[in-house]
């Protein structure tokens, strides 16, 4: 799903078509974990991580993206969409609205 709207990161603030955006898929995420079958622990945990550092950034705007300078949040993301894509592939989808909005957010 593409979005048409610019968005921008206004300096302490985020937009909100992004933000809710970043929520929507934030409860797809937690929905889906809950409906889903079997699914592997490791897998489980890295996407209730990847779920605890979405809830993060919504917490606090200056927040988005900080946890690891070395990998930011929109890397992290990447990566488990390329791991779940075959796999689990409604994970992938919901993962790819989360970098969606977060690179509408420039991240």
């Amino acid at each position: 799903m593409r979005s048409l709207f610019p968005f921008s990161r206004q300096r302490g603030t985020i937009e909100e078509m992004p933000r809710q955006q970043l929520k929507d898929a934030l409860d797809a995420l937690h929905s889906e974990l809950e409906s889903a079958g079997k699914i592997d622990e490791a897998d489980r945990a890295a996407l209730l991580q990847a779920a605890q550092q979405i809830q993060d950034a919504l917490g606090d705007d200056d927040s988005v993206g900080e946890h690891d300078p070395d990998e930011p949040l929109s890397g992290r993301i990447s990566a488990l969409i390329e791991e779940f894509e075959t796999s689990h592939p409604k994970f992938a989808e919901i993962l790819g609205s989360v970098s969606e909005a977060l690179a509408n957010l420039g991240i």
